[in-house]
């Protein structure tokens, strides 16, 4: 059920896209997206529907309500992934911690993150075509026991 290699594989392009998020690499991001995905973003309640979508809930970060942010993220620890090929797709999920720090520099309890993931495998590079964020502690807590540690 859950094959070493599609993990391997899929550890990579999460990482990848990880690492494009805290570098502010959108176009690092964007490769490993299908121009149709559909996401449930932890930043927005409704589904998104292709990059049009998803650009504009991007331009609405940092504006409105959470135009000072509380925290600021120091990395992104992906664990715990499972993949398994259904045709050309791959079912996939891993766990998300988010490490942060206050606006005076000391480390918050972190956000945790469960995602799922379907992604496309055909001729072309693997890209995710549908993603689902579902934040089950937020920064700075409470603490949810009973959490998966990685």
């Amino acid at each position: 059920m859950n094959d070493p290699e599609l993990v391997a594989s899929v550890r990579t392009l999460v990482e990848t896209m990880y690492g494009g998020y805290l570098g502010g690499d959108r176009s690092a991001i964007d490769q490993l997206l299908d121009p149709e995905l559909t996401m449930f973003d932890s930043a927005s309640a409704v589904l998104i529907s292709g990059m049009d979508e998803l650009n504009a809930v991007r331009a609405g970060r940092g504006t409105g309500d959470d135009a000072a942010p509380a925290q600021t993220e120091t990395a992104l620890v992906p664990g715990l992934f499972t993949a398994r090929r259904i045709g050309d797709v791959i079912s996939a999920t891993w766990w998300l911690r988010i490490d942060a720090v206050d606006a005076t520099g000391t480390p918050i309890v972190p956000e945790v993150v469960r995602n799922s993931a379907v992604l496309l495998d055909t001729d072309g590079p693997l890209r995710i075509i549908q993603l689902h964020e579902g934040v089950v502690q937020h920064f700075g807590g409470p603490v949810v026991a009973g959490l998966p540690e990685f």
